[in-house]
């Protein structure tokens, strides 16, 4: 697992972890530059293994 901002290979803090269909999703910090993203990863039905990142925008704080 690589940071997706820096480029970070290792220690990342585990904010939350929950499953999505066949995969298993952790919500992830990066202790170097503080991004967060989620690390997708699971086998398909198929026997396909697969994983990958997605970045995670910080929402505003701004009241509606």
């Amino acid at each position: 697992m690589n940071c997706p901002f820096c480029g970070y290979e290792e220690n990342f803090a585990v904010l939350k972890e929950w499953r999505f269909r066949f995969y298993t999703v952790r919500r992830v910090s990066c202790p170097k530059c503080g991004g967060v993203f989620n690390y997708y990863f699971g086998v398909s039905p198929t026997g396909k293994r697969s994983e990958f990142c997605i970045r995670v925008k910080p929402r505003s704080k701004t009241a509606t």
